[in-house]
C-alpha cells in the first residue's frame, strides 16, 4: 500500500512539473556549444622575451688565503692598495631572445550563427607546449675603476660591460582566462565562414630560473590575449584559425633575500685575453618582463551535448523524456544534475532546454 501511494505521488509530481513547464514561456537558445582544443602539429608561436632585473652591490676576487690562494684579488683604483677589496657596482640582469613553440590548450566556444555572436570561456593555453625553453642570459655591469691580480688587469670604470653568464630556463608560460565569458561578433564571409575578434582577459604565469636562482616569484600577471580568427561551423563540429599578436610589459617589485658570492668570470680589459674570477653579491629590486607574441593557432571543436540530451542526438525532445521517465527514481541515465537520483530537478533541467 505504501509503495502504491509513493508511485501515485511521483506520477502527480511529474504531471505537475510537466504542466508548469509547458504552460510557462520557454526560451530557446540558438547558441551551439563546442569543446575545442588546439592542434599542436599545425599551431606555431614565436615569443620574443626581454627580461631585465636591475641590481647593485659589490664584486670581489675569489681569492682566499687558505682555500684559494691562487685566486683573483681585486684592488680599487689605478694605483696602490693591497689585499682583496670589494668593488661597488650597478648592473642589470638581462634575458632576451625568441622562443618558438607548438602550444597546446583548450577553450569552450559558444556559436550563434543566426545571431552572429560567439562566446569564449574556459580558455587555457600552454604557450610552451610543455617543452621548456632556454634563452641566453647577460649581466650588464657598470663598476668603479679597479685592478685585479691573478690575472693582472685594469678595468676602467664608468663603462657598461655586457658579460654572458649562461642561460635562463623558462619551464612554464601559460595564459588562463579569468572572469566571465567574453563575446564577439561574427562577420559572415562569402565562402560561408565567419571572421571575428575577441579580447580575452587572462593571467600569464611565467616560471623561470637563471644562474640557479628563480627569476621573479612566479605569481600570475593580469593581461589580455587578443584573438583574431576565422570560424567554420559544421553540423556537430567547428574549426578555428586564430591569429595572436600581442605585446605586454610589466614591472613588479622583487621581495627576495640578497644574493651572495655568485661566481662571475670577467674577461680582462687591459691587457685582454685573460679571465678574472670574481664573486658577485647584491640585491635585486625589481623585475620587468616584456613579451611579444605572434602565433597562428589551429583549433578543432566537437559539439557539446545540450543539458538534458540523454541520447546524444543534440536535441532535447520526447525521446530524452522517455529515457528519463523510464529511470525515474533511479540512478544513471536521466540524473542530469548529478545528485545520484533521477527526480523532478532533472526533469526541470531537461524541460528548460527542450527543443
Amino acid at each position: 500500500m505504501h509503495t502504491a501511494t509513493r508511485s501515485i505521488t511521483s506520477i502527480r509530481h511529474v504531471s505537475l512539473v510537466l504542466a508548469t513547464a509547458f504552460l510557462s514561456p520557454v526560451v530557446f537558445a540558438d547558441e551551439v556549444v563546442f569543446n575545442c582544443a588546439l592542434i599542436p602539429a599545425t599551431s606555431t608561436l614565436t615569443q620574443t622575451t626581454d627580461l631585465t632585473a636591475p641590481f647593485n652591490g659589490t664584486l670581489i676576487g675569489d681569492y682566499d688565503a687558505v682555500n684559494n690562494p691562487t685566486g683573483t684579488r681585486t684592488l680599487p683604483g689605478v694605483f696602490g692598495g693591497s689585499g682583496n677589496n670589494a668593488i661597488p657596482y650597478t648592473a642589470s640582469f638581462a634575458v632576451a631572445g625568441d622562443i618558438v613553440s607548438r602550444p597546446t590548450g583548450a577553450l569552450v566556444l559558444g556559436v550563434d550563427s543566426e545571431g552572429l555572436q560567439i562566446r569564449v570561456s574556459q580558455l587555457a593555453v600552454d604557450l610552451l607546449g610543455a617543452v621548456p625553453a632556454t634563452l641566453g642570459a647577460t649581466v650588464n655591469i657598470n663598476y668603479q675603476t679597479f685592478r685585479t691580480v691573478q690575472p693582472s688587469s685594469l678595468y676602467p670604470g664608468g663603462v657598461t660591460v655586457p658579460v654572458p653568464v649562461g642561460n635562463a630556463n623558462i619551464t612554464q608560460f601559460t595564459a588562463t582566462q579569468t572572469g566571465k565569458p567574453v563575446f564577439g561578433v561574427l562577420v559572415p564571409q562569402k565562402d560561408g565562414s565567419f571572421q571575428f575578434n575577441v579580447a580575452v582577459p587572462v593571467v600569464y604565469t611565467i616560471v623561470a630560473t637563471a644562474l640557479g636562482q628563480p627569476v621573479g616569484d612566479g605569481a600570475p600577471t593580469p593581461g589580455v590575449l587578443p584573438l583574431t580568427g576565422r570560424l567554420v561551423e559544421g553540423t556537430n563540429a567547428v574549426t578555428l584559425t586564430l591569429d595572436v599578436t600581442n605585446s605586454e610589459s610589466t614591472t613588479q617589485p622583487v621581495e627576495a633575500d640578497p644574493f651572495t658570492n655568485i661566481a662571475l668570470d670577467l674577461p680582462t680589459v687591459f691587457p685582454t685575453g685573460g679571465i678574472a674570477h670574481l664573486l658577485l653579491s647584491g640585491d635585486v629590486t625589481s623585475l620587468t618582463v616584456a613579451t611579444t607574441l605572434n602565433a597562428s593557432l589551429d583549433v578543432a571543436g566537437t559539439r557539446q551535448p545540450r543539458l538534458g540530451d540523454l541520447n546524444g542526438d543534440f536535441i532535447v525532445n520526447a525521446a530524452d523524456l522517455s529515457l528519463l521517465l523510464a529511470n525515474w527514481g533511479g540512478t544513471g541515465v536521466g540524473d542530469i544534475d548529478g545528485d545520484g537520483i533521477v527526480s523532478a530537478t532533472d526533469l526541470s533541467l531537461m524541460l528548460a532546454n527542450w527543443g
